[in-house]
């Protein structure tokens, strides 16, 4: 790869591997990953935060996938996360749907032949 010394990366929760970290790390690349079910013991450590004492550093409320949304965002410091080079967690937390609309079927449903 190209010199990634002060780059930042990211990519979903496949890629929040240990190994790609690492590599990232030891390049010189900052990187921000998802952490879903995949990364079982860095999750549970992100869980045990204690989020509703940190304060909240964003809030945009928004349109997308036909609802109406709004995010809060907070980031904490941390030492000793159980991830390469891993010291600054956030949290991002959607709403849920104000408002769907309804989509018609594409064509209509018909029972297939038995």
């Amino acid at each position: 790869m190209a010199d990634l010394a002060g780059a930042v990366v990211t990519s979903d929760a496949l890629h929040t591997q240990r190994d790609h970290a690492t590599y990232l790390f030891g390049h010189g690349a900052h990187y921000i990953v998802i952490v879903k079910g995949n990364a079982k013991k860095l999750r549970a450590q992100l869980k045990a935060l204690p989020w509703k004492d940190i304060p909240l550093q964003g809030r945009v409320k928004g349109v997308g996938h036909g609802r109406s949304e709004i995010r809060r965002i907070k980031v904490a410091t941390v030492n000793n996360l159980l991830f390469p080079g891993a010291a600054r967690p956030s949290s991002s937390s959607g709403g849920a749907p104000t408002a769907r609309p309804a989509r018609p079927p594409s064509r209509p449903c018909t029972p297939s032949p038995a």
